[in-house]
């Protein structure tokens, strides 16, 4: 059995066409799963939710999802007057009732048994609720307390926006997100492909190109309210606190600690080079300068004055 789980698509339509697209050609599922957050901060929230609809086995209800049908808010888009409240009404607006109607009735969760005791469970943030992030530098027993009460051999969700694996005794979870807004330090979006096989489940985590342009673009025509701060955001593709949360990921994968950056020999062209932040001023992203297939790594993003992992509301 193979699934393929895309989750945090946010309305970001041309992410989720180059998903939808490479999961069709490469990968050949049994069934595709859209783990919620489908249409919030997006410049295409009916056309996105249209298209999983149309393409996916199973769609869940993520945090946003649930903002946007009203069965509660959370985070800044209880406020008033911040630029999140507008945000919310435009992407309503776009939807319509029946759209909405159908987000609020998604379910929580789904569960795939290629044999019984095999189950894999799939979910936004995590088993227990749609809020909280389960956060790679989180330590064993804090991780442990979301899945003691859950019978599967493997468990995929999203909502942190940063794709990593991990063990929990002998459960095998990994982040798959994100398919539209990815905060890991690279602008492709991701999203996991979880096969079983006689040894149990195994994931694979896939990144794909798509045009970044078109997405900071429509943000702008469409007017999307904080369109700036959202391209922005897109734009950065990383957290505050990135080499505490990629270092942590990587232990969990049992990957080496990531070495000196090798620097190539004079006149040779550069791709993709990895240049610490540490000790030079970032320069400003202009997104009307991106490539339209751009397919690569973020080197030099500006950290928001946030705490980090606070603007995990969507």
């Amino acid at each position: 059995m193979r699934v393929a789980i895309l989750a945090d698509i946010h309305g970001n339509l041309p992410a989720c066409e180059a998903v939808l697209e490479d999961i069709a050609r490469s990968v050949a599922p049994d069934y595709i799963v859209a783990a919620g957050d489908l249409a919030l901060r997006g410049a295409h929230p009916r056309e996105t939710v249209d298209l999983l609809f149309d393409r996916c086995d199973s769609v869940l209800m993520g945090n946003t999802d649930c903002y946007l049908a009203g069965n509660y808010l959370g985070g800044a888009y209880r406020e008033r007057d911040h630029w999140k409240t507008e945000l919310l009404r435009w992407t309503r607006d776009q939807l319509g009732e029946a759209h909405l109607r159908q987000l609020g009735a998604l379910p929580f969760s789904v569960r795939y048994t290629p044999r019984k005791g095999q189950d894999l469970f799939v979910c936004h943030a995590n088993p227990r609720n749609l809020e909280e992030s389960l956060d790679p530098t989180l330590d064993d027993v804090a991780v442990r307390r979301y899945f003691a009460h859950l019978d599967a051999a493997a468990c995929a969700f999203g909502h942190l926006h940063f794709p990593y694996r991990r063990r929990v005794g002998r459960m095998l979870i990994a982040d798959v997100a994100s398919a539209g807004i990815p905060r890991d330090g690279d602008l492709r979006p991701a999203y996991g492909v979880f096969t079983y096989t006689p040894k149990g489940w195994r994931v694979q985590i896939r990144r794909v190109r798509y045009p970044v342009r078109k997405a900071t673009q429509a943000l702008t025509a469409r007017r999307v309210p904080g369109g700036p701060l959202l391209i922005h955001k897109l734009v950065e593709a990383r957290y505050r606190h990135h080499n505490a949360l990629m270092e942590a990921a990587r232990r969990h994968s049992g990957l080496p600690p990531a070495g000196p950056v090798l620097r190539p020999p004079p006149g040779a062209p550069i791709r993709n080079a990895a240049v610490p932040l540490e000790g030079r001023a970032p320069p400003d992203v202009d997104p009307t300068s991106l490539p339209t297939d751009l397919d690569g790594t973020v080197t030099d993003a500006t950290p928001l004055p946030l705490d980090v992992l606070n603007d995990l509301d969507g």
